[in-house]
């Protein structure tokens, strides 16, 4: 029925449809409905067996069988690998690399929340939320995706390569340690939801294992190494996050569902080592606004010609970065 799909912030999670008290638009959120039934086996395209309910399956299985597949192009916020566990994409079920299909691309959309609005900055957000909201839009990559997509259905251009953390690349690792520290201002503590396989026949479910989760590991600024990062990440003035932890009072030990966080590098050295910021400061990255335009246009012209940014779009993002709103900041 289709030459091509593109499942946008899917994760792992499918629709809880034809299973008793299923609600569609329901989904596991840390912590709340562990054993939801929209985190069901198989969570990969190529098919596995699942220890737990002794399943052989894949998303693609039937197609494959009948040489009938599409070709899939998926796309995820980074939020989705806190959130809806996509590193199940990428690995078997005892958390081993994972190869994508031939006709499989997957992206991740570094330092992004569920979803954010094009014209979103920097703001505190909500009292529930402890750190200030990440305004990352992912429409940039996004446009660009699905003009490699049309390409490739049409005239069989293949897009780029897959841009998702990999266990192999070492950039899908375990929660403890995938962030730094020691960060002003951002408190990690490896918060992310877990994938439980659970008895559904008793209620309430009893849960009878869990599948292992990884998270994409983050640089010493504590942005995402792997995915596809956006102009105002490949060519920083802040770390952007894909997780936002609740505030003191709302259940700090949970994340505040769908967002990201922000935390704004510090002006220049010496405020930095004032509060101990390991981060490089604005000063010491950029020479003056012209150096940091610059750099923004070099990497825009680089993005361009690996297809993961228009031309059109380029010119924009370089505006932007003239006009000091590439980083969204709200200055």
């Amino acid at each position: 029925m289709f030459d091509g799909l593109m499942p946008h912030v899917a994760g792992t999670r499918r629709m809880a449809t034809n299973v008793r008290f299923g609600q569609p638009g329901r989904n596991p959120r840390h912590p709340q409905d562990p054993a939801w039934q929209a985190d069901l086996f198989p969570f990969t395209y190529a098919s596995l067996s699942d220890p737990y309910s002794g399943k052989t399956d894949g998303l693609l299985r039937r197609c494959t069988l009948s040489a009938t597949c599409p070709k899939v192009m998926q796309t995820d916020s980074e939020h989705e690998w806190w959130a809806s566990h996509a590193s199940l994409l990428v690995t078997d079920l005892a958390g081993n690399h994972l190869d994508l299909p031939d006709n499989v691309r997957a992206y991740m959309i570094a330092g992004t929340p569920h979803f954010a609005e094009a014209a979103d900055v920097m703001r505190k957000g909500v009292p529930a939320m402890s750190l200030p909201q990440n305004p990352m839009h992912a429409g940039g990559p996004m446009r660009a995706l699905l003009t490699d997509l049309n390409a490739w259905i049409s005239d069989g251009t293949k897009p780029p390569a897959s841009r998702v953390p990999m266990r192999a690349h070492g950039t899908l690792v375990p929660a403890q340690g995938a962030v730094p520290m020691d960060i002003p201002g951002l408190p990690y503590a490896g918060i992310h939801t877990l994938a439980a396989f659970s008895d559904q026949s008793v209620l309430p479910p009893k849960e009878i294992g869990r599948y292992p989760v990884f998270v994409p590991k983050a640089d010493n600024d504590g942005i995402a190494i792997a995915g596809i990062r956006q102009l105002a990440l490949a060519v920083p003035r802040a770390t952007y996050t894909a997780w936002n932890p609740r505030a003191q009072g709302f259940g700090p030990t949970a994340l505040y569902p769908l967002q990201g966080a922000v935390v704004p590098f510090a002006p220049t050295e010496a405020a930095r080592k004032e509060v101990h910021d390991p981060r490089l400061s604005i000063a010491e990255r950029y020479a003056d606004d012209g150096a940091y335009v610059a750099a923004v246009r070099r990497e825009a012209a680089r993005q361009v010609a690996e297809r993961i940014l228009l031309p059109e779009d380029a010119e924009r993002v370089v505006e932007a970065a003239k006009q000091g709103k590439l980083a969204k900041l709200g200055q």
